[in-house]
């Protein structure tokens, strides 16, 4: 109930900030939940599936996942990852936190759109910083600070982005 002062504009007003307090708590959440699905995929295919290929060097246009980089490797590790937790998490938000009715092959095709420019940085960004942290920190810890790293820069293009433009709740008519 709204205290006796309160005019009707300022409940109004008052709900529609709880509910985006609460859908930006539901938003993290799932991110949260999205990050352990990355991470354990992540640590799967970096330490365990795709280890051997740490010794491949691979060279695409700005990336440089040589020996140094961790190699084919982590260029694989890094990607897998990433795409799997990405498709896990556009159902997920699409549904449980934005409740998206917009048309699902545009928000898709949009979404993607926004994943592939999250990814190519996420790819281009660890091949500057890894040797720098990595002599900080050792080789593994660096493959995991920097996978954080990546995962937070994703979290702050990707509120803004799924909420404003992608995930949208039409008006139904």
């Amino acid at each position: 109930m709204s205290k006796p002062n309160q005019s009707d504009d300022e409940v109004k007003n008052k709900i529609i900030v709880d509910k985006h307090i609460w859908e930006f708590i539901k938003y993290t959440s799932v991110s949260l939940l999205t990050s352990l699905v990355e991470i354990s995929v992540f640590a799967l295919f970096n330490y365990w599936i795709f280890s051997s290929l740490s010794q491949i060097e691979i060279q695409i246009w700005l990336l440089d996942y040589s020996l140094a980089n961790g190699g084919l490797c982590s260029f694989l590790a890094f990607s897998l990852s990433f795409i799997i937790a990405q498709i896990f998490n556009f159902i997920v938000q699409r549904k449980a936190t934005f409740k998206a009715n917009n048309r699902v092959l545009s928000s898709a095709i949009m979404y993607g759109i926004m994943i592939l420019i999250i990814f190519l940085l996420q790819l281009w960004i660890p091949t500057l910083i890894h040797v720098p942290i990595s002599n900080l920190v050792g080789n593994d810890w660096a493959d995991l600070i920097i996978k954080n790293m990546m995962m937070f820069l994703a979290f702050i293009i990707q509120y803004p982005m799924n909420k404003w433009v992608i995930m949208k709740k039409v008006e139904q008519i």
